[in-house]
């Protein structure tokens, strides 16, 4: 018998091997060094766009920020009931159901603590999730979770088709399963 998806285990973020680390510090020094030399060289226009560009970039979160907080709004006393509610349970896995909802919750929770997520919501327009995001950090969190692997994703028939939430779980389910978790 299958184990319930509320017993899934949670996500365990791989461990950076040491080359790696070193790597990045090493490119990050030198971002941080040719930024400082930027800075030393042309100060007023290095100033200048620094500037420019961390005012849009503020004013843009802080408005993305309200627009979440009034849908949440009008999404009160919704959870992952009325998320589960409004799918077809027959025809998907529960534990991708889960996976995908939490996965989100948590990727949501630096902008909006307890976004009410619902499958129709369109994961680039309304939730401002980054397709790089999509890709490289929830894909792989949710297929650890639910022992699905990444490998053929081209022959996926939702593969490219990923636009809103209930996308994603499809995209899931047709995924096969490569790790027997589930015990």
């Amino acid at each position: 018998m299958q184990r319930p998806s509320r017993l899934m285990p949670p996500f365990v973020a791989p461990t950076v091997k040491w080359w790696r680390r070193i790597i990045g510090s090493i490119a990050l020094a030198g971002l941080v060094i040719w930024h400082a030399w930027m800075i030393w060289k042309w100060p007023i226009p290095s100033f200048g766009i620094i500037a420019v560009f961390a005012l849009v970039v503020v004013i843009e979160e802080r408005r993305f920020r309200a627009h979440l907080r009034e849908v949440a709004g009008t999404r009160k006393g919704e959870s992952i009931c009325s998320y589960a509610r409004a799918l077809p349970m027959r025809e998907l896995d529960s534990w991708v159901v889960r996976a995908v909802f939490e996965q989100l919750q948590a990727f949501m929770l630096g902008r909006c603590p307890s976004f009410p997520i619902r499958p129709s919501d369109r994961l680039y327009k309304d939730l401002n999730v980054d397709p790089d995001d999509v890709d490289w950090q929830l894909a792989v969190e949710i297929a650890q979770r639910t022992g699905r692997n990444l490998r053929d994703c081209r022959a996926n028939p939702y593969y490219g088709k990923v636009v809103t939430v209930e996308d994603m779980i499809r995209f899931f389910c047709a995924q096969q399963e490569s790790s027997p978790i589930r015990g």
